[in-house]
C-alpha cells in the first residue's frame, strides 16, 4: 500500500461517519414524528468504486419500521395518509416511533469519536510525509 492509500482509508471512513451522523440526527429530529421509521446505516469493508479491499462503505441505509405502542390522532384531512397507514391500519391513529435518545446520542457521540479518529490519522499521515519529504531534501 503507497502512503497515499491511508489517505483513502481515513477519507472513505469520514464519508462514511458523515453518513452515519446524519441518519442519527434524522432519527431524533423525527422521533415525534407520527409514522416515521427509522433510518440505519450499515457499512462494510472496502471501497467498490476503486476494487479496493481498505477502507469502508456504506453497504445500504434502512429503513426500520420499529413503534412503540403510542399513537397519536390525526386529524380528519391526514386519514389514509402515509402516517396513517403506517401500522397497516387506516384508523385515522398514526404510531410514534420506537427511537431511544440515549441509545441515538451514544451512536452520536461514537460517530463523532470515529469521525475523529479518522482526521487525526490523515493529520498524520500528512506529517509522517512532511517528515519524509524534509529528511530527502
Amino acid at each position: 500500500m503507497a502512503i497515499y492509500g491511508a489517505f483513502d482509508i481515513s477519507g472513505s471512513g469520514l464519508l462514511a461517519q458523515r453518513t452515519r451522523m446524519d441518519a442519527i440526527s434524522a432519527n431524533l429530529a423525527n422521533r415525534t414524528t407520527p409514522g416515521f421509521e427509522a433510518i440505519e446505516v450499515r457499512f462494510a469493508p472496502g471501497d467498490p468504486r476503486n476494487q479496493s479491499d481498505l477502507g469502508v462503505h456504506v453497504a445500504s441505509i434502512d429503513r426500520v419500521a420499529s413503534f412503540s405502542g403510542e399513537f397519536v390522532q390525526l386529524p380528519a384531512s391526514d386519514r389514509g395518509s402515509k402516517a396513517d397507514l403506517a401500522d397497516g391500519i387506516e384508523d385515522g391513529r398514526a404510531p410514534l416511533p420506537s427511537i431511544s435518545y440515549e441509545k441515538s446520542m451514544v451512536d452520536g457521540i461514537e460517530a463523532l469519536r470515529a469521525y475523529e479518529a479518522n482526521i487525526q490519522a490523515i493529520d498524520t499521515t500528512r506529517s509522517m510525509i512532511d517528515s519524509a519529504i524534509r529528511v530527502l531534501a
